[in-house]
């Protein structure tokens, strides 16, 4: 049985681990100053959009996921005769519109599947389910290397794989920071809502405190308030690599960065994690954080992730 493994734009895993596993990514429609553009994951298209509009606090900018329409016609065009199982793993359904939308595509996919794989002459019925992440940027992406490992071990069928990753988003934990907190407290995660306190972003401008932004189970809280970007990418790194540590929950961690990803490299706290994670047989992918987030959390942006230990693990 192939079962394939569909993302969102604003899932921040490296275009190779993407190609190389498969995994389809379905676009997000950016909205900047009037224009549209199509974020699908290209990093040099998403490095010019950086440098010409995202960084441009008067720009009015907004991203959101494709429409259904679209959805169900990439799924019935180019994936229902590649798969009999399909799992898509979306953004939190809190800030993103692709759990929705996918879901409501679901719908008009399985109606119409059967007449798509007769004509590619497939076999056997077909199947998709539609997962909310809870989480966004590695967040997501941490998730997404969960369900591959337990694709590539084969031990387990498609409706398991599905619970154990529905089980793993409630673990998952992600820290983002921003290098310029004006988009969390304008912006926030969702694009509307501010992400800080108004005292958090008084701090931030008076300070220099840059509030770390943790992200678990859909809910979302300040966790740290460190003085400079530096520091607080350092503190973010320093939990995520403190969190890999703690019983057998994590085998891999997801980094993201709004801009060239050797300015995370060149950290000791990331060469400090990356040391941790090669000893715990734990993967770890850093990739450059999609537009879609982007114009939201703004340029510089950071986000780490990793699954926490189950509690059985965490209290042994």
């Amino acid at each position: 049985m192939r079962i394939g493994v569909v993302v969102g734009a604003s899932c921040d895993l490296p275009d190779a681990y993407l190609e190389s596993n498969g995994i389809r990514v379905l676009p997000s429609v950016l909205q900047i100053d009037g224009r549209t553009w199509l974020d699908e994951r290209d990093p040099d298209r998403t490095m010019a959009l950086y440098r010409r509009h995202i960084a441009d606090r008067a720009s009015t900018a907004h991203s959101t996921a494709c429409g259904a329409a679209e959805i169900s016609d990439i799924f019935l065009h180019e994936l229902v005769s590649d798969y009999e199982r399909i799992l898509v793993i979306s953004a939190c359904a809190e800030f993103s519109e692709l759990f929705e939308r996918a879901t409501e595509a679901s719908y008009a996919i399985l109606q119409h599947y059967r007449e798509r794989r007769e004509a590619g002459r497939h076999d056997g019925g077909f199947a998709l389910r539609v997962l909310d992440s809870c989480s966004v940027c590695a967040g997501e992406a941490v998730l997404v290397c969960h369900a591959m490992q337990l694709l590539r071990a084969g031990k387990l069928g498609f409706e398991s794989i599905r619970r154990a990753v529905r089980q793993a988003a409630s673990r998952t934990v992600c820290l983002a920071v921003a290098a310029d907190p004006w988009f969390l407290g304008h912006r926030g995660l969702d694009g509307e809502r501010s992400a800080i306190s108004r005292l958090d972003r008084i701090r931030a401008v008076v300070s220099d405190l840059k509030p770390v932004i943790e992200l678990k189970a859909g809910r979302y809280r300040t966790v740290a308030r460190p003085r400079g970007f530096n520091a607080a990418c350092a503190t973010a790194l320093k939990k995520a690599e403190d969190g890999i540590g703690r019983g057998s929950g994590a085998r891999a961690v997801a980094l993201s960065f709004g801009g060239d990803p050797r300015v995370i490299r060149e950290m000791p706290a990331y060469q400090s994690l990356e040391a941790r994670a090669l000893g715990l047989g734990a993967e770890l992918h850093l990739s450059v954080m999609s537009a879609t987030m982007a114009v939201r959390l703004g340029p510089g942006a950071f986000s780490v992730a990793w699954l926490a230990a189950a509690e059985a693990d965490s209290e042994a």
